[in-house]
């Protein structure tokens, strides 16, 4: 029986999937180290059980104040099996399907395409060796940049939703980031665009704690720089006070 190793399921959501009430599967493992990051433990792999297919389905059937159900992690797509668990969505209930990634693996990503809906994906620079630093990574990253290129080249070709995201970093992440990122948003033809408010709390490196959130202003800038060159795409920015702007 194909199995997962998850970290928990949110019964529902209002949030994870645009104008949907959701539930949310949180995926353990991540190929990335991003030291911001709020989901260590996904991460690190603490306090992860392994279940079975069968019984995330059966859950997700019993649930009736959802019509959307959104996997993230982590990164989901890591699990080889989180293909068949859509496919067994698809195939044993009427809800809509959400993934979370951050584009590590086009392979898997491409088999995954046909029982998605709508998919979110992060972007956290421009695609040049300054990723490694955002994503804490060691490898070579010639190879990394390669699969996100060729992720983004897969869905350039698809035609659900699709929404890219940039979390905002005091010191890492600057009006340049954002003029090079929103090129690649285009190009690839998202839907969406969301700037994400850093927030110094429970991240992977815990020097990350000691960075200031940034402004509501600064980001309602970025934001408006955004939209300036994605006239055609949503552009949207979330804060902590205010949470979801659309910027127009």
């Amino acid at each position: 029986m194909p199995e997962l190793k998850i970290g928990g399921i949110l019964d529902s959501s209002t949030i994870d999937y645009r104008g949907r009430v959701c539930s949310v599967i949180y995926l353990c493992g991540c190929s990335f180290r991003c030291g911001w990051c709020q989901n260590r433990d996904l991460i690190l792999e603490n306090n992860c059980k392994t279940i079975g297919i069968d019984a995330i389905v059966e859950k997700l059937r019993e649930n009736f104040i959802i019509d959307s159900v959104c996997i993230t992690g982590g990164e989901p797509l890591m699990q080889g099996n989180t293909v068949e668990l859509l496919k067994r969505i698809k195939r044993d209930t009427n809800l809509l399907t959400k993934i979370d990634t951050n584009l590590c693996f086009p392979d898997v990503l491409k088999r995954a395409l046909p029982y998605l809906d709508f998919i979110s994906v992060d972007i956290k620079a421009e695609l040049t060796e300054k990723y490694k630093k955002l994503a804490g990574i060691s490898e070579n990253i010639e190879e990394i940049l390669g699969m996100l290129e060729k992720s983004l080249v897969v869905l350039e070709k698809w035609d659900g939703e699709k929404e890219a995201r940039t979390t905002v970093i005091p010191g890492l992440i600057d009006k340049r980031d954002i003029e090079e990122i929103v090129k690649i948003v285009k190009r690839t033809g998202f839907d969406y665009y969301t700037l994400q408010q850093f927030r110094p709390v429970n991240t992977l490196n815990p020097e990350f704690e000691k960075i200031q959130i940034p402004k509501r202003e600064e980001m309602l800038k970025l934001g408006k720089i955004a939209k300036r060159i994605l006239p055609k795409t949503r552009v949207q920015i979330v804060t902590q006070k205010n949470g979801f702007e659309e910027i127009t």
